[in-house]
């Protein structure tokens, strides 16, 4: 809501400005010149304006899609990768006699407690 009234007001200002600036202007690009009403001029810079933005919007955009396609194309195969794990790791448990659940082995990490909360283990300090 609040960029269509954005853009609401800013079309007015350049009417306004258009309309009170209605003479002949000459311009001249390269080898050409033109002789052009101020108004039109304006209004030609303003819409060139919007096709450059709106062009650049949909370049962002289209790289965002790109971008979150690759993430998760990657987070697929990662998910893969752990499942296969998960099999190895329970394919070996049972060879050993034991079971998967002893080792602690489950699709969510496990949640910290109060006691062990931002305490991490420093290389070669001593085991509590």
């Amino acid at each position: 809501m609040f960029f269509m009234i954005l853009t609401a007001i800013i079309a007015v200002l350049v009417a306004i400005l258009a309309v009170q600036n209605s003479m002949m202007v000459d311009l001249t690009l390269f080898m050409w010149s033109f002789r052009l009403n101020l108004v039109l001029v304006v209004l030609l810079s303003v819409i060139c304006g919007l096709l450059l933005g709106l062009l650049w919007g949909i370049k962002t955009k289209t790289q965002g899609m790109w971008k979150m396609r690759k993430l998760n194309e990657q987070i697929s195969l990662l998910e893969d990768d752990k499942r296969i794990l998960r099999d190895k790791v329970e394919q070996l448990m049972k060879a050993q006699g034991g079971t998967a659940e002893a080792v602690n082995v489950s699709a969510e990490p496990a949640p910290a407690t109060s006691a062990n909360q931002g305490m991490q283990q420093k290389p070669g300090a001593p085991v509590r």
